[in-house]
C-alpha cells in the first residue's frame, strides 16, 4: 500500500488523495470481491415462486336447509346470521395449511418416491410442505397461494426449470387439496344429514299413519265425511222441514176451526203435522230415517268441528314436514354424489420464468458498494495506524 511521503492531517480530501494513490489496489479488491459475489450467486440455491389465486367463497344461499325451512314458517323474520365472506376466505387459507392438504400433496406428487425426499420421514415432509406454501387473503376475500421451491448448490438451467415446475405443481395441488377437503366434508355432511332425514321420514310416516287411522276412526264413529258440507246440508234440510212443519201447524189450526177433532179431515192435518214434527226432531238428533248413516246431531257440530279440525290440521302439518324431508333427502343425495369443484380458481399457477432469489443484479450492486466502503475504510485505518494521516497536530520532540 502506498503512503504519503510526509504525514498529512486526516481530511476528506486527503483521504481521497490517499485512495487515488492506492486506486489500483482498490480496484483489484473491488473486482475480486464483486467477482466472488457473482460466483456466489451462481453457486447458492436458486428459489422459484409460483402463485395461484382463488375467488372468494360463495355465501351459502341455497334454497334448502333447516334455516330456510324455519324462515318459511316464520315469514322470513328470523335472522340466523352467517359467517362473513372474508372470514370464510381465512378459513380456506387455514385449510390449505392443514396437515390433511399437506398429506394430499405428498401423495399426489409422490414425494416419497423422489430421491430428494426419500430419506425424509413423514413429519419432516410435512414440515417441508408447510414451509414451502404460504397463503395471503386480501380485503376483498381473494385467496393467494404461493409455493416456493429451491434448487441445490451449483444449479443449472435444467435444475431451475425443475424447481419452477415443482413450485407450480405444489401451488396447484394445494388448491386441489383444498377442494377435495371441502368436497369430502360436504359429502360426509350430506351423508350424515341424509341418514338423519331418512330416520325422521320413518318416524313421521309412522305418526302420519297413526293420525290417518285416528281420522278414519273419527269419521266412521261420528259419521263425518266433510263436516262443513254435511252441516250445511243438515241445516238446509232442517229449514225445509221446519217450513213445512210451520205450514202444517197452520193448516191443522185452521182445520180445527172447521172440523171436529174426530173428523177424518182434521185427523189428516194432525197426522201430517205429527209426521213433519217427528222428521224435524230426527234432523236435530241426526238422521232423517232410522238407517241414516251420514247425518250428525246439530248439537254435536261445534265439538265435532273442533276435534275434526285438530286431526285434519295435524295430518296436514305432518304431510308438509314429510314433503320437506323428502325434498331435503333428494338434495342431500345429489350433494353426496355430485363431483363438482367447490373452489373457484381465478388463476392457476404456472412455472416461473425467472427465479425469485437470489437477485444477481442487487447482489452485484451491494457487493460493489460494500467492497468500496470496506476498501476505503481499510486504507483510512492503515494511514492512521502508520501515521501517514493524523487527526491532531503531532508533538515535536525538543
Amino acid at each position: 500500500m502506498k503512503l504519503f511521503p510526509e504525514p498529512k492531517e486526516f481530511t476528506f480530501f486527503n483521504l481521497i488523495r490517499l485512495i487515488k494513490l492506492n486506486l489500483k489496489q482498490l480496484l483489484i479488491f473491488v473486482g475480486v470481491f464483486t467477482t466472488a459475489v457473482v460466483i456466489l450467486s451462481l453457486i447458492i440455491p436458486h428459489d422459484y415462486v409460483a402463485s395461484s389465486s382463488l375467488m372468494p367463497p360463495k355465501k351459502d344461499g341455497g334454497g334448502g336447509g333447516l334455516s330456510s325451512f324455519i324462515q318459511n314458517f316464520t315469514g322470513g323474520g328470523l335472522n340466523l346470521g352467517s359467517i362473513g365472506q372474508s372470514d370464510q376466505s381465512k378459513v380456506f387459507g387455514e385449510i390449505i395449511k392443514s396437515r390433511t392438504v399437506a398429506e394430499y400433496i405428498i401423495d399426489k406428487m409422490k414425494l416419497k418416491d423422489m430421491k430428494e425426499f426419500k430419506e425424509l420421514n413423514n413429519d419432516r415432509l410435512l414440515k417441508f410442505i408447510h414451509s414451502s406454501i404460504s397463503v395471503d387473503v386480501d380485503k376483498s376475500g381473494i385467496i393467494y397461494v404461493f409455493a416456493k421451491s429451491s434448487t441445490g448448490f451449483f444449479p443449472g438451467n435444467q435444475d431451475g426449470k425443475k424447481a419452477a415446475e415443482f413450485s407450480s405443481n405444489l401451488a396447484n395441488y394445494a388448491v386441489e387439496g383444498l377442494d377435495k377437503v371441502i368436497k369430502d366434508r360436504n359429502m360426509s355432511s350430506a351423508r350424515r344429514t341424509k341418514e338423519y332425514i331418512e330416520k325422521e321420514i320413518v318416524r313421521y310416516r309412522s305418526k302420519l299413519d297413526t293420525v290417518e287411522t285416528a281420522l278414519e276412526e273419527f269419521q266412521k264413529s261420528k259419521k263425518v265425511l266433510a263436516i262443513d258440507e254435511q252441516t250445511q246440508a243438515i241445516v238446509k234440510q232442517a229449514i225445509e222441514v221446519g217450513t213445512l212443519l210451520a205450514k202444517a201447524d197452520l193448516e191443522r189450526n185452521l182445520a180445527s176451526l172447521e172440523y171436529q177433532p174426530a173428523s177424518p179431515q182434521y185427523q189428516f192435518y194432525d197426522k201430517q203435522y205429527q209426521l213433519l214434527s217427528d222428521q224435524y226432531r230426527r234432523i236435530q238428533s241426526g238422521g232423517l230415517t232410522e238407517n241414516e248413516s251420514f247425518t250428525i246431531p246439530l248439537d254435536d257440530v261445534p265439538s265435532l268441528i273442533k276435534e275434526y279440525a285438530n286431526l285434519f290440521r295435524e295430518r296436514k302439518v305432518i304431510e308438509q314436514v314429510m314433503l320437506y324431508l323428502e325434498t331435503q333427502r333428494h338434495q342431500e343425495a345429489i350433494q353426496e354424489k355430485r363431483d363438482v369443484p367447490v373452489v373457484e380458481v381465478l388463476d392457476i399457477a404456472y412455472p416461473a420464468d425467472e427465479r425469485s432469489s437470489p437477485k444477481r443484479s442487487l447482489m452485484v450492486m451491494l457487493g460493489l458498494v460494500l467492497s468500496l466502503v470496506f476498501a476505503s475504510f481499510y486504507i483510512a485505518m492503515t494511514g492512521l495506524v502508520k501515521r501517514t494521516l493524523f487527526i491532531n497536530e503531532p508533538k515535536i520532540d525538543s
